[in-house]
Order: structure tokens, then sequence, then C-alpha cells
């Protein structure tokens, strides 16, 4: 299969860059000719590293875009395309060469859904939460829809460090973007920082492990309350690979979104989960289900279902009885291995792909 990926972003980590990176890398070891549209840059870098081939563009121009797809001399078989200025070239692509068509949703944001879908020969999204949003905004095609969440990479984060109490000391990973669309989400890390400054009967080291046009007032705000305290807060900025393994393994709990609470809880770790829509929470035996339903955050309404006091209680479960930390983390673990292991999700949608096109292919009579 030769395979066309295209994706835009605008900030230059995250987990939708993960998401691509992985099933990039996944069909390319399936013999699949892949190559990737997307603005140049560190993501750019690393597919190239792999052996994928990229296509650079700003996403101003979606003719010359399509140029430069065309310029390559594949005939694609598929195109999978992510929501944003991704979408015009993927549209003129597949309506000019009469291929497949797959968007993924990986949040709410419905970016003109309704003035598409029907070019659309699949909608895939990283949750049922998501899914269902979709489908009460949009009633008709609800056949085209399909569940594949994002997964961690099982062969990097192949050896849980459940927590083992040696000192009093406890370091907590934060780990999302500090940008606009992450507003919720920093919201309450500051409500985390806040609580953790009242801790006097354990030190708290504060990993911020991610990046963003707030690193630095969000650093600050942070730096300020723990003044005076015994608590700490250090900047890991972006992290990938072995490096980012590391630092989920230098954790003893993540609080953390989508795919990164995905990745924590494959690393052994209790997690809280919040999204830039939801907080879920500290992922216990009674609450599993609805993080995984809303890929960890990503479907809700953000304070209006928040309840006062979630983050603090949370917090205290784990800091102030810590054999939760490893209760939970092993309990984490099992949820992650079942549900989330990124072979098997790339698989499916390898095999998903080859259903796509052969049913193309008999509609067009080939």
């Amino acid at each position: 299969m030769n395979l066309l990926y295209i994706v835009n972003f605008h900030a230059p980590m995250g987990g939708l860059h993960e998401n691509v990176y992985a099933s990039a890398l996944y069909m390319k070891k399936q013999g699949c000719t892949v190559y990737v549209v997307l603005k140049p840059g560190r993501l750019q870098e690393r597919m190239e590293s792999k052996g994928i081939h990229t296509i650079t563009t700003d996403f101003s121009d979606a003719n010359a875009a399509m140029e430069n797809i065309e310029n390559t001399g594949v005939a694609f078989d598929l195109v999978h395309f992510h929501p944003g200025p991704s979408k015009y070239s993927a549209l003129k692509y597949s309506s000019k060469y009469k291929v497949p068509l797959i968007e993924t949703y990986h949040g709410i944001w419905m970016d003109d859904l309704e003035d598409h879908i029907g070019q659309l020969d699949a909608i895939i999204t990283v949750s049922e939460g998501i899914k269902n949003h979709l489908q009460r905004q949009i009633d008709r095609h609800h056949e085209k829809y399909y569940v594949m969440p994002n997964g961690y990479d099982s062969n990097l984060f192949d050896q849980p460090q459940y927590y083992q109490e040696k000192s009093n000391e406890i370091t907590i990973g934060f780990v999302t973007r500090l940008d606009n669309d992450k507003e919720f989400i920093i919201d309450i890390l500051l409500l985390a920082v806040n609580h953790i400054k009242t801790k006097t009967n354990v030190r708290v080291n504060i990993h911020m492990i991610g990046d963003g046009t707030h690193r630095e007032e969000f650093m600050e705000l942070c730096q300020n309350m723990l003044k005076n305290t015994e608590h700490t807060i250090q900047f890991k900025g972006w992290l990938v690979d072995e490096e980012l393994k590391d630092a989920y393994l230098g954790c003893d709990i993540i609080i953390a979104p989508g795919r990164s609470a995905i990745e924590g809880m494959g690393c052994g770790k209790p997690v809280i989960a919040v999204g830039s829509k939801k907080y879920t929470g500290l992922i216990t035996q009674t609450n599993w289900q609805s993080g995984v339903h809303s890929n960890f955050g990503g479907a809700g309404k953000r304070f209006i279902d928040y309840e006062i006091g979630n983050i603090e209680n949370d917090l205290d479960y784990l800091l102030d009885e810590k054999e939760n930390i490893n209760k939970l983390g092993r309990f984490g673990h099992a949820i992650a291995k079942q549900f989330f292991n990124a072979d098997c999700i790339n698989e499916n949608l390898f095999n998903f792909y080859k259903i796509i096109i052969l049913s193309k292919n008999h509609n067009r009579g080939i």
C-alpha cells in the first residue's frame, strides 16, 4: 500500500504528533510506502530519521501542497488526515484520484465535518465519547464511524516500575502542552500546586514535562506558590522516546491528559487524568471506564463538570496513604495493557486500510 498522511499542528510536539508518528512507523514496518505532509520541524526530522518520506508545507496554499504531493510520482492508495487545514489538500487529492479518505478526530472540535462528511470513507475517533459527540451534532453517516484509541508503545514502555516507599519524597509528573487550548488543564495543575504547598508530611518534587506559549507564566506562578516550602518544581520540556520513558519512570504519580495518561499507566504509575475538556480524576476501580470512554478527558464541559475539591481529594488519597500509589499503579498498567497496546491498535488500523481500499476499488469496478 502507498499511504499518504496529512497533518497540521500548531505546537511543535504533542499527542497528535505521536499518534501520526506511531501509525506511520508501523505501516512502514508492514512494507507500506509512507509519505507524511506536515510542517518542517522536529516531527519531520523524527519521521525522516526512521526512513519515512515527508512533504513539507505551511498549509497556507492547498494547491501548492497538492502539487508537492503529485511531484512525488507516487500513486497513493489511501489518504488519512487530521482536522484543520490538512483537510483541503486531502479532499482535493481524494476527489481527483478517487482514493479512499479517512479522517481522525482526537477531540470534540467539529472542524466543519458536516460540510465534508459525505466525501469521507471513514471517520476514526480516539474514544467512544468523542464519537458520540460528533454523532449528536451530525445526524447522518453514523455508519462511517470507528473507534481506535491512542496507544502506548509497549516495546518502549516495556518495564513498568511500581512505587516502593523508600523516602519521604514523592515526584509528580505534570504532562501537557502549556497553550491556550489546554487552559483547563493548566488551571487544574495550578489548583494541584496550591494544594501541594500545604503538605508538610511529605516533600513533593514536581516535574513539568511539556512546553508551550504559557511556560514562563505557568512556571512563575508555581514557583511563587511553592516559595518558603520544601516542595520544588523543575521544567523538563519536550521529551520523546527514551527520554520520555525515563521521565515517566522517574515519577511516582502522573497528572496528564489523553495519550500521556495512557503512557503514564503503561509505566505503572497512578494517573490523575485531566483533559482539555474534562476532569476524569484519579483512575481507580470505580471510574476507569469513564476515562476510557472520554479518552481521559477529551470530551466534556470543563469546569461545568468539575466538582470543587476533586484534585485536592485525589492528591490526598495518594500522598496521605502512599500504599495507594503502588496499588493504583498496578491497576492502571493492567488497563493500559488490555486496551491501549499501540501495536494491536495499529494492526487493526492496517487491516482496516486494506478493507477500505478493497471496498473503494469494488465500488469503482476495479
